[in-house]
C-alpha cells in the first residue's frame, strides 16, 4: 500500500463501514454500495477490498466493535 495516505494502524479488530463501486454489479461501470465488513485495521479492509472486485473507495469509517443498528 501507499504510504501517501495515512491508514490507521489501530490492530483492534473491529466493524467498518465502507462505501465503494462495486464492479461485479452493473457491469462495466459497476454500482456504488456502502456496507459493513469486519477487519483488524483500515489496512487489513483495503487489502481485502482489493482481492475483490471494489474500486473507487470513497470512504472508510471505523465503527467500534458493535454495529449502530444491532
Amino acid at each position: 500500500m501507499s504510504k501517501f495516505f495515512d491508514y490507521s494502524d489501530s490492530d483492534i479488530p473491529q466493524w467498518f463501514h465502507i462505501k465503494a463501486r462495486d464492479m461485479s454489479i452493473w457491469k462495466p461501470k459497476g454500482r456504488v454500495i456502502t456496507f459493513w465488513l469486519w477487519g483488524d485495521s483500515e489496512l487489513n479492509i483495503r487489502e481485502k477490498l482489493d482481492k475483490k472486485s471494489y474500486k473507487d473507495i470513497e470512504w472508510i469509517k471505523p465503527m467500534g466493535l458493535t454495529l449502530p443498528f444491532v
